[in-house]
């Protein structure tokens, strides 16, 4: 028996039967065949729930296949946006559901059926994974991060640029200080400037999703100073000690200064504004003290020099009588020097003066002025621990209106 075209309903039991003619009674034998009809596996169908589904949610594929003895394998391949080529996955069933399915599940997808007797392959779906956006990264150019942001300098131009990850790709949206002022990926400042310190926004959407995200950046505007740097010193503590101060106003950030010298210690803070050096420390006579200014947006450094100098000459004291003879006038200078000098009196009995610089005078009535005492000067310049002196030792004498000399020759002079 011969079967063209075999179809599925040949499937089943057939039965031969064979007789053979003996005298008594004719023998009949049974022979069986058992016949499997397979069906080859015709070309299946890729049907997928959502070809465009979000990052997150859930999806089911099913390989369809119309005709097909089974059993039927079935295998998923997925073929990556670069190229990689991969088993997505495979199961006995027609029908696979994934949860939480993200970006990179994004590819094309092909079913492969098989069974015993041959194998089949669907045509190629897409899967479109929508997602985002996500945090927009914000580069900055020129690149100066700080603990606050990002600086620039004045008049440089910056370049702000965007890039958040979505599918859609995603739009951009630009905001100064809470208020839009352009569109797109790159947002250009040419020569920016100080007013336009702030808080820079990006805002990414996703039109598709209607989703959205955004970052914030402090971009701060660096300028220099607009005055000069100058340096000044003064005594200190009653003229024991040495006050340098150095001042370069305006500017962002506040320049950054610091003192130099031989006789700066390098214990002094190096940003130091004003140092004190006590007088034990001033050991020698004209020296430079020079400040170095440096501001982020000056490439070189600035700076600025005073020097202190003891007065060249010795302190000078030197007695006058008023016309009258009423009074005696003591005086006491001690000029020049950088800073200038602090110059007082001590006499008996509290006729003193308290100091002033340069130039001091006591004046003392005739019938005060106590005979053997010493009224004496003192001159004290920071560079000096110890004070100069000069002054009077006032013998017995008398006072006529008409004789200035009889006063100024009992005068006894001391240095």
């Amino acid at each position: 028996m011969s079967i063209e075209n075999l179809p599925l309903a040949a499937h089943g039991l057939f039965t031969c039967q064979a007789f053979y003619n003996i005298e008594l009674e004719p023998v009949v034998y049974y022979y069986y065949v058992h016949l499997t009809v397979q069906v080859p596996i015709s070309k299946p169908n890729l049907l997928v729930k959502d070809v465009s589904p979000v990052e997150g949610s859930t999806m089911w594929m099913h390989c369809w296949v119309e005709n097909g003895t089974g059993p039927i394998q079935y295998v998923w391949h997925l073929e990556t946006q670069n190229g990689n080529n991969t088993i997505f996955t495979q199961s006995n069933s027609s029908f696979i559901s994934v949860t939480n399915i993200n970006r990179n599940y994004t590819g094309w997808y092909r079913c492969v059926a098989s069974n015993p007797v041959n194998n089949k392959t669907s045509d190629r779906l897409w899967l479109d994974v929508m997602f985002g956006p996500d945090v927009p990264q914000l580069d900055v150019t020129p690149y100066r991060k700080t603990e606050q942001g990002y600086s620039v300098l004045e008049t440089e131009t910056v370049s702000l640029s965007c890039q958040a990850q979505s599918n859609p790709a995603s739009q951009y949206v630009w905001s100064y200080n809470d208020s839009k002022v352009t569109t797109g990926r790159q947002f250009t400042i040419v020569k920016i400037l100080r007013m336009q310190t702030g808080n820079y926004t990006c805002l990414a959407k996703n039109s598709y999703l209607n989703t959205s995200s955004s970052t914030t950046i402090s971009l701060t505007v660096y300028y220099p100073p607009d005055d000069s740097i100058s340096c000044t010193l003064e005594p200190a503590l009653n003229h024991t000690s040495l006050r340098l101060f150095c001042s370069w106003p305006g500017g962002f950030p506040s320049p950054s200064l610091r003192w130099t010298g031989d006789l700066i210690q390098p214990a002094q803070p190096l940003n130091s504004t004003a140092i004190l050096l006590p007088s034990e420390k001033l050991t020698s006579n004209n020296t430079v003290f020079t400040c170095l200014g440096s501001h982020p947006t000056i490439a070189q450094l600035t700076e600025c020099s005073t020097h202190t100098y003891i007065p060249p000459a010795e302190p000078v004291c030197f007695a006058n009588a008023t016309n009258d003879k009423k009074y005696l006038i003591l005086s006491c200078s001690w000029n020049g020097g950088a800073p200038k000098a602090l110059v007082w009196w001590e006499g008996p009995s509290g006729q003193s003066k308290g100091g002033e610089e340069d130039f001091n005078t006591l004046i003392l009535h005739y019938g005060s002025v106590q005979s053997g005492k010493p009224y004496i000067c003192y001159a004290k310049h920071p560079l000096l621990v110890q004070p100069k002196t000069c002054g009077f030792t006032f013998g017995q004498c008398s006072f006529s209106p008409y004789s200035v000399n009889t006063l100024t020759s009992n005068l006894r002079y001391s240095r």
